[in-house]
């Protein structure tokens, strides 16, 4: 529950609003009113989350999450089907402040790294610089694994390729994508070198 929410439900409770009215005003539980105001039912939550084994709480985010899925990505803006220069130069330059914390490269550097046509590092897509929707920036070695936010250590994915890889090592990508193939019944021949 978010400190804004708690901080609404006191405030209303202060004007001597009932449980009842403040549900619905602010379109909540019940039990999340009484969490915000009674100390001893966060005691209890507490308790009751602090006696639960690790793996069963695992378990349970990610039935939370099955349940409550947010959509990651939003809509294509309506000014990507026929951008300015100036549109295009700040989305691309939005990705790079993205990927990386503190700007030790911008987008000039990345178009001279990519140009103006290049291919998704996984899937070999054609993407073009200039249509920033159709591309994502990856680290090569993933942020979480120790990966640094350099210039050296990005590339250029679709989406849909940077979603599945998620914080996967490119080998370990390719290796999960070989089980799922093997698996559904298909064999691999990697071609021998010439």
């Amino acid at each position: 529950m978010t400190t804004k929410l708690n901080k609404q439900i006191i405030a209303l409770r202060q004007k001597r609003y009932t449980y009842s009215q403040i549900i619905k005003v602010l379109k909540c539980s019940r039990s999340t009113v009484s969490y915000a105001l009674r100390k001893r039912t966060r005691l209890l939550a507490k308790q009751n989350n602090d006696n639960q084994p690790l793996h069963y709480k695992r378990i349970q985010n990610k039935l939370y999450t099955f349940k409550n899925p947010k959509t990651r990505k939003t809509p294509t803006p309506i000014w990507y089907l026929n951008p300015t220069p100036r549109q295009i130069t700040k989305s691309i330059s939005t990705k790079a402040h993205t990927f990386q914390r503190k700007m030790a490269f911008n987008y000039k550097d990345v178009h001279k790294k990519y140009g103006d046509h290049f291919s998704c590092a996984l899937t070999g897509r054609p993407l073009k610089f200039n249509e920033p929707h159709t591309y994502e920036y990856d680290h090569i070695m993933p942020h979480s694994r120790g990966g640094d936010n350099s210039l050296s250590n990005l590339q250029i994915l679709c989406p849909e390729a940077n979603q599945a890889k998620g914080m996967m090592t490119d080998d370990e990508f390719k290796d999960l994508c070989k089980e799922v193939i093997i698996h559904a019944g298909y064999k691999i021949y990697k071609p021998l070198d010439m």
